[in-house]
């Protein structure tokens, strides 16, 4: 048989020659592919990641781009305790081996105070209010001691030098003062009015004056705001002679019109009083 014909000339020998021209062009695309990944991947070149944590953004750019590195920031969180707008986490970790060009996923710590609301401390002891405080990242600076009927009960809460009340937000980390009642006093005082004016006010005046406001009513449960209502009402009524520490029930609205509203309890009393006298 020949064999050269049979090469040239037969359908075997067609399908021989397609196989060995496929084979050899499958050997050569792998090649290529292998060598192209090589490239892509940067087979061999790694970098050790630098540990950027403390670092603020800018500081991390520079020592990311010397090390053929370059950052993403993945998420921001608050850190109390750390500075703000620096670095507290990283991925991959300090002196993990990467590939180059590659980017280092960066946690930061919030640029702003994250604040909190302050919780409702007002009667009761000063141990739980301080541990109820620190519980949500508030600090007890000081603690002021005033008259009250009840002794060793928190009647106040200061901030910046003013009263706050429940729910006001403060910077995390902040120091409040303590007003915590000492018990009744051996004096007797005229309960000063405090018809018209805010909550928040009215505490700052009250313990001023060596009184507490007691109980709190509004008219229309406050959604926002508590310093747009007024007070309209107090028990006891301004004027009277009470033991120093005595607490006064007040009433609040937004409406200015109940100023001008007559109570008849409150009448009643006025008329006991003058008859006592």
């Amino acid at each position: 048989m020949d064999f050269k014909k049979f090469w040239s000339e037969s359908l075997g020998g067609f399908i021989l020659k397609r196989l060995l021209l496929a084979t050899i062009i499958l050997v050569a695309l792998s090649w290529i592919t292998l060598y192209l990944v090589d490239i892509y991947t940067q087979h061999g070149q790694t970098e050790k990641v630098p540990d950027l944590r403390g670092m603020y953004m800018e500081e991390a750019e520079v020592m990311l781009k010397n090390h053929s590195l370059y950052p993403q920031i993945i998420d921001s969180v608050y850190v109390r305790n750390k500075k703000l707008g620096t670095i507290i986490d990283q991925i991959p970790a300090a002196n993990s081996n990467v590939k180059t060009n590659r980017p280092v996923y960066l946690i930061i710590n919030s640029k702003q105070v994250h604040h909190t609301p302050l919780p409702e401390v007002n009667d009761i002891s000063y141990r739980q209010a301080d541990a109820m405080l620190r519980a949500v990242g508030i600090n007890v600076s000081n603690v002021e001691y005033s008259p009250s009927e009840y002794k060793d009960l928190v009647i106040d809460v200061k901030y910046g030098g003013r009263s706050i009340s429940s729910g006001f937000r403060i910077p995390e980390g902040a120091y409040v003062t303590l007003v915590v009642g000492s018990g009744l006093g051996g004096e007797d005082i005229l309960i000063p009015s405090l018809k018209g004016l805010s909550l928040e006010v009215a505490r700052q005046q009250a313990i001023t004056a060596s009184i507490v406001v007691g109980a709190i009513d509004y008219d229309v449960a406050p959604r926002g705001n508590e310093n747009a209502y007024i007070i309209y009402r107090q028990r006891p009524a301004a004027g009277k002679l009470v033991p120093a520490g005595t607490r006064i029930d007040v009433w609040l609205s937004k409406d200015k019109t109940m100023l001008d509203k007559v109570f008849e309890e409150d009448e009643a009393d006025k008329e006991g009083e003058e008859e006592f006298f």
